[in-house]
């Protein structure tokens, strides 16, 4: 299962709850679970929103796939999630996963076979499922 992560759902994982389903989507990525694409202009978005928080970066990084997409899209009102569109498209990734569903963002639930979903739904998902439990039983 390939996914790209939205800068937010990094950001979101960093937040001190029990049930954080953000933290389990980047715990899904940092096990090898879940394969988890960047582009380099994804990579320079995460250093950007988390610079306060190095540690964070040095422990994604080494589980990112890179892509570097060809093509440039204007799909997306809010530029930069274009970013992420790219790479989920160029990498053929199963979802891209964000909260940023409003109007203007990644406001559609699919976008070609990319399946655009929140960390919630994510983690609920029947494909999902079993990986979090293989998760779980090797920690």
């Amino acid at each position: 299962m390939r996914a790209v992560l939205d800068t937010c759902i990094l950001k979101l994982a960093t937040l001190p709850r029990h049930d954080n389903p953000a933290a389990l989507v980047v715990a899904l990525g940092l096990s090898g679970l879940v394969e988890w694409w960047a582009s380099p202009s994804i990579l320079e978005e995460y250093a950007d929103v988390l610079s306060d928080d190095p540690g964070v970066l040095e422990q994604v990084y080494p589980a990112i796939q890179l892509c570097l997409p060809l093509t440039t899209l204007a799909i997306i009102r809010h530029e930069p999630d274009n970013r992420f569109l790219e790479c989920a498209l160029a990498c053929r990734a199963d979802y891209l996963i964000t909260v940023n569903t409003a109007r203007g963002h990644f406001d559609q639930s699919v976008y070609g076979a990319v399946r655009v979903v929140t960390p919630g739904r994510f983690v609920n998902l029947a494909a999902t499922t079993p990986l979090i439990q293989r998760l779980q039983q090797d920690s």
